[in-house]
């Protein structure tokens, strides 16, 4: 089994073991507390699968096309779908959100905001994705790329090859 399969896989235990977790914490016979304390969580299971991704897209054999044709372009529909296409070819289970591909891009030197993410998903986009909800304001969906997406992506990708 390669390092990124197992990787991943172990990011899913953890998931599941943190769901279990508390699932049966909020099941205790605690009692409740009054008052108001927030408490800002960092998100480590995304930064994890954000930096995978960013180190994955810096060291695949594709490496050198990927900046020629993606990054040295300015072109928004490529960079928006190449964390899609590396979670597609590398990370199969795993779908990102606007936020996570702004992340990913702001990573690579060339970022592009989660609100344009998101319109230029709405703009063009959703064709090649596919999302886990419908989009509702305020409520993160999760994007993965589909075949057709490959293809395109693919076809940017070789856009030397053919002329």
């Amino acid at each position: 089994m390669s390092n990124d399969k197992l990787i991943s896989k172990l990011n899913e235990i953890k998931v599941l073991a943190d769901e279990c977790l508390a699932a049966l914490s909020s099941h205790s016979s605690k009692p409740k507390l009054s008052g108001t304390k927030k408490t800002v969580k960092k998100d480590t299971d995304s930064d994890n699968y954000v930096l995978s991704t960013v180190n994955k897209i810096k060291n695949c054999g594709e490496n050198e096309k990927i900046e020629k044709e993606i990054l040295d372009k300015i072109s928004i529909p490529g960079r928006v779908l190449l964390p899609f296409y590396i979670c597609y070819k590398y990370f199969p289970q795993q779908g990102l959100t606007t936020g996570d591909v702004s992340k990913i891009t702001s990573e690579l030197r060339v970022g592009i905001k989660t609100p344009n993410v998101s319109k230029a998903i709405t703009d063009s986009l959703q064709k090649y994705l596919e999302g886990d909800s419908t989009r509702m304001r305020g409520k993160a969906v999760i994007y993965k790329l589909n075949r057709k997406g490959a293809k395109y992506f693919e076809s940017l990708l070789n856009a030397d090859e053919k002329k």
